[in-house]
């Protein structure tokens, strides 16, 4: 399953816009929601220090002797955690009065400061701090901003996090369901490519989910149901017929025969009775070659099969057709696979017509010094079958019509033969389940067929 076809679908295409949308929409949420606990944050430590502001305030207020004020802060400052809060009394001069800070900001009202000078047992922190001159005095109190910072990063890694785990989560469903949906066209893509071969009873496969392609593959087999029944009805049609024209076929040849015999007794010519009867028997044969592929096709003959050795079968068949083809002033030969894995399993009277069929063909189309192979190939799981020729060929665009039966070339209308050699050749392969391919030799032409090694 290449990654390419399942990427480039439609659901993880979908899915990827999908993801972008959702990326871009928890972008500008989490920024929202992040600018909004920031802000709150801030209000609640803001008020916490206007609340210690105020504390120091009421304190001055109601102390009039600087002692009584600087212990009653000093007092305060145990209450408050030490590590994380400031608190500051200065004179107007800037001496500390009270409180654990060493030295007040430049500034007044709101502001971080690092605290340097601050003794809070070495650590520098930064601070926000609310610094107020009140009764002559400076006050200073302020609050340690990493609990908040650290808030406010946990918090952003989080909303990455949420928003790549999202991303990438809509991208994962949309490639599992890209992948459920390049599966079943793929299998459709199978089971046409069978149809298309012959096997017209094969049929898509339909999911328990219901969803397009499910309606679609049972659209499509109601379509297959019905080529199958319109060529069923075809095929028995023409069976019908090549059947009831094959009786008074036979009568006529038997009363041919007859009327033979009749005349070579009186010493009469022959010539014209042989002539009827050579077209009579070619007749007879193309009613049951259709016959035997209708038989063949739709299954009423029955599968003898047995463990055969390829290489026996193709060495016989050549062995059979060489004095045909020395006849014609042209060279048979065979070449038999090595390996010794040439087992199939096959009928072997049907694999015989197949040889003899495909050989037979070669020889009548090439010309006089024409090389004729029959070869038998093996590779991990299959074997080859294969008849090759240095013939003329045929045109690249009619290979895929070779084994349609009673095709001919348009250079072979008036030749004899009735385009249903090949035919068979496909019939009986189809029997086999092995795979027929045609395609030119440059110069010629290659037959080939692939069998599952037994």
């Amino acid at each position: 399953m290449k990654r390419s076809n399942i990427v480039s679908g439609a659901a993880f295409t979908t899915a990827l816009y999908a993801a972008v949308v959702i990326l871009l929409s928890v972008t500008a949420l989490a920024f929202l929601t992040f600018e909004r606990i920031r802000g709150d944050l801030q209000r609640e430590m803001d008020s916490l220090l206007i609340d210690e502001m105020r504390f120091i305030q009421e304190i001055l207020d109601d102390n009039d002797n600087d002692s009584d004020v600087v212990q009653a802060i000093d007092d305060a400052t145990l209450w408050l955690p030490f590590d994380t809060s400031l608190i500051g009394l200065f004179d107007s001069q800037g001496t500390r009065l009270a409180g654990n800070i060493d030295n007040y900001p430049s500034f007044r009202g709101w502001g971080e400061i690092e605290d340097d000078g601050i003794n809070l047992g070495g650590e520098k922190r930064i601070h926000r701090v609310n610094v107020q001159t009140y009764r002559g005095f400076v006050i200073v109190v302020g609050r340690d901003l990493a609990f908040v910072k650290s808030t406010l990063r946990s918090l952003a890694w989080s909303l990455v996090a949420i928003g790549f785990g999202a991303t990438l989560c809509t991208l994962l469903v949309g490639y599992v369901s890209s992948i459920r949906t390049y599966r079943k066209l793929d299998q459709m893509a199978k089971t046409l490519n069978k149809v298309s071969k012959g096997e017209v009873r094969a049929r898509l496969s339909v999911g328990k989910n219901n969803d397009q392609i499910d309606r679609v593959a049972r659209l499509m087999n109601g379509h297959l149901d019905n080529l199958t029944a319109l060529m069923s009805t075809t095929r028995s049609a023409a069976a019908a017929i090549a059947h009831d024209l094959k009786n008074p076929l036979t009568h006529a040849y038997i009363a041919l025969q007859e009327a033979k015999d009749s005349l070579q007794s009186d010493g009469q010519s022959l010539e014209p009775i042989d002539k009827i009867q050579s077209e009579l028997d070619r007749l007879k044969w193309t009613f049951e070659t259709v016959l035997r592929i209708n038989r063949i096709e739709e299954g009423n003959s029955p599968k003898a099969f047995s463990y055969l050795n390829l290489n026996r079968l193709g060495r016989e068949a050549v062995e059979n057709m060489i004095p045909l083809a020395e006849v014609k002033g042209q060279s048979l030969s065979f070449v038999e696979n090595q390996s010794g894995r040439t087992l199939i399993e096959g009928d072997e009277g049907m694999l015989k017509q197949l040889c003899a069929n495909l050989l037979q063909n070669s020889i009548d189309h090439c010309p006089q010094h024409s090389n004729v192979r029959l070869t038998v190939e093996q590779d991990e799981n299959s074997i080859t079958l294969s008849v090759v020729d240095d013939g003329p060929g045929v045109p690249e665009n009619t290979l895929g019509k070779l084994f349609v039966p009673f095709y001919k070339l348009e250079s072979e209308r008036n030749s004899v033969g009735n385009g249903l050699g090949l035919a068979l050749v496909k019939a009986i392969a189809d029997h086999h389940s092995a795979l027929l391919t045609a395609t030119n030799n440059s110069p010629g032409l290659a037959v080939s067929i692939q069998f599952e090694i037994a």
